[in-house]
């Protein structure tokens, strides 16, 4: 009889292992992963190349021959021959083809990779340290607002992962994670939450888990700016971000290159875009790639459709894919207003679709609705759809049905406001506010996105973007005083679905921009005017003292540049300068962009340009 060899949590343990395939009992039992060394009673050599056969002859190169073709819709011949034949897919798992092996799977340059970053970042920081950042993290009530179901047990299940630590045990994980990764995801419609987490989780850990994880951990770092056990300096925090960062990548891009897409695939896609928003910027290509990727699985997923018709899919699976369509669909029009491009998700060809929260269901709110990653995905998604409305508006705004259909969509927007409980509409000061952490920074943001639906339609409204009215006035007033006040209660607030640089860049430099514009022109009424004058004066105050943006971020060159065509302005005002040049409005017209949607580097550009503003100092240069 050959001799078996025990698994490496049974030979540590130096306990018995009953040598079952792929997880033997006491692993199972235990909840660990199970691993084999491929070849356990080989001496090892001095040298031996990742390319030997005992190293990497489980990562095979060749690709899936027969790729996971996704959603196919009415257009497609799938359409046409689902009415001659019987067979379809009925929504009871998302697999790859079970003929074919798992190691046929996948791309091994990208395996070998990741092996190496995960061996790379696993040596240089301790495992149980990251997994006590998160915890932390988590217990300030931050989250992955997609993946928040998940966060917690994908933590706890990575940190027991790697028991097994020969030279290579980085490849044996990376091999194992693969074949798990491989697998499909089961579920039927009396699955729940629990039986569907634990095919990814312990022994069932793939490469997905890893991601979900290592994005926590990254975001952690921007949370917690000290955490002695891992870092305690700002380049050390840096360090840690980018090496998770990276692996995540990596995790991401081997379970898609084994081309069968699924719910935790999507999942990490959104979560991997949302971390680069933040290491890359929100200006990054890099996170604009990312975003159309998760939009580009989102239809090939078929998400964008009705998601209530689809047999045999447990509730709290359709509504986490309701929660992706709506995060996503958000996240498309709010970063395509933000970088003044064209969105890639057209209402028109989806079924627009929210995720019910705690005590609310369907598309209607009730009294007792509970703050969170829920409320907070419901309603920036139903801002989103007003938002759409508007950016199609500015296409036909020679239209004459343009000012009747801007009304309505007001209309909607003051409804929908109104329709929302009374503890999650702030309408006075947040200083006043006196609920948690999460709930103080999620009333805020729920303020902010109304807010900016309407100034998106008063901008419209406007003859010019130039020529400022009241209705704008006020309303760029008040989102750049509640910014303001985020600003200075940040250490107060938990980030409940967008972060503070966002806030400050996506609303408080619109706002602060079309304060500007209406001080140049000088057509604000002086009760304004003093307010803005101090609103301005703490925002470029905390900006300059580096308190939310440091050289070297990734937000710090557009929030630099605008800061000190700001303070360029505060130092006319207070030396009594600022005069309007006669005969120069028609040149100060054309100096400022006429994009409505351009409020970043163009249009600090040309205000900065404005010639009162180089009156004071004509040989400062343009910023």
């Amino acid at each position: 009889m050959s001799r078996l060899a025990a698994c490496e949590a049974c030979r540590k343990a130096k306990l018995a292992c009953d040598h079952k395939l792929p997880v033997c009992t006491r692993c199972s039992t235990n909840q660990g992963i199970c691993i084999y060394r491929t070849t356990p009673f080989k001496r090892k050599r001095e040298k031996q190349s990742l390319g030997s056969p005992d190293e990497s002859s489980s990562f095979n190169p060749r690709r899936n021959p027969y790729p996971n073709p996704g959603y196919l819709g009415s257009s497609s011949h799938a359409a046409i021959f689902k009415h001659i034949t019987s067979d379809g897919d009925h929504g009871g798992h998302q697999a790859a083809p079970e003929t074919l092996h798992s190691d046929l799977f996948g791309d091994n340059h990208l395996v070998l990779q990741g092996a190496d970053i995960l061996k790379h970042l696993l040596t240089k920081y301790e495992l149980s340290a990251m997994k006590d950042l998160v915890v932390f993290w988590l217990a300030k009530g931050a989250n992955l607002a997609l993946a928040e179901p998940f966060v917690n047990q994908c933590t706890r299940s990575v940190s027991q992962l790697f028991t097994y630590h020969d030279e290579n045990w980085h490849l044996v994980y990376a091999r194992r994670l693969l074949h798990n990764s491989a697998q499909p995801l089961h579920f039927n419609d009396s699955s729940d939450l629990d039986g569907f987490s634990a095919q990814f989780l312990d022994h069932n850990s793939r490469w997905e888990t890893l991601g979900i994880f290592f994005a926590a951990v990254s975001r952690a770092t921007i949370d917690i700016p000290f955490f002695p056990s891992l870092y305690a300096t700002e380049q050390q925090q840096y360090t840690l971000r980018r090496l998770c960062t990276k692996l995540c990548d990596f995790a991401l891009e081997i379970s898609l290159s084994l081309d069968c897409l699924n719910d935790l695939q999507l999942i990490m896609q959104y979560e991997n875009f949302i971390v680069h928003s933040y290491v890359d910027g929100d200006q990054s290509y890099h996170s604009w790639r990312k975003l159309g990727d998760a939009i580009s699985s989102t239809f090939a997923l078929g998400y964008h459709e009705n998601i209530e018709a689809k047999l045999g899919i447990p509730t709290f699976l359709k509504e986490l894919r309701k929660t992706a369509f709506a995060r996503i669909y958000s996240a498309d029009k709010n970063i395509a207003i933000f970088l003044g491009r064209p969105p890639r998700m057209n209402k028109r060809f989806c079924h627009f679709q929210i995720p019910a929260c705690r005590n609310a269901q369907g598309s209607e709110w009730t009294h007792d609705a509970e703050a969170g990653y829920r409320a907070d995905t419901r309603w920036s998604a139903l801002c989103a759809s007003l938002k759409e409305e508007i950016w199609e508006l500015l296409q036909d705004k020679h239209d004459p049905s343009c000012t009747q259909r801007a009304s309505v969509i007001q209309s909607q927007a003051e409804a929908q406001w109104q329709a929302l409980p009374s503890h999650f509409r702030l309408e006075s000061s947040l200083k006043q506010c006196t609920q948690g952490p999460f709930e103080r920074d999620f009333v805020a943001g729920v303020r902010l996105h109304h807010l900016h639906v309407l100034f998106l339609l008063h901008l419209l409204r406007l003859r010019s973007p130039t020529e400022p009215d009241l209705p704008i006035i006020e309303t760029a007033g008040q989102m750049l005083t509640l910014v303001v006040e985020i600003i200075l209660l940040r250490d107060q607030l938990t980030n409940s679905g967008t972060g503070l640089i966002w806030k400050v860049a996506y609303y408080g430099l619109p706002a602060a921009g079309m304060m500007l514009l209406a001080m140049l022109k000088q057509n604000m009424p002086r009760a304004h005017r003093t307010r803005s004058l101090q609103d301005l004066s703490v925002f470029v105050a905390e900006v300059q003292i580096g308190t939310i943006v440091r050289a070297g971020d990734p937000n710090y060159a557009l929030l630099s540049k605008a800061t000190r065509t700001i303070q360029r302005f505060l130092d006319t005002t207070r030396s009594d300068a600022l005069v309007e040049p006669v005969g120069q409005e028609d040149e100060w017209a054309a100096l400022l962009s006429q994009d409505l949607w351009d409020f970043e580097a163009g249009f600090w550009q040309s205000l900065a340009d404005h010639p009162s503003l180089l009156a004071i100092e004509p040989s400062l240069p343009p910023v």
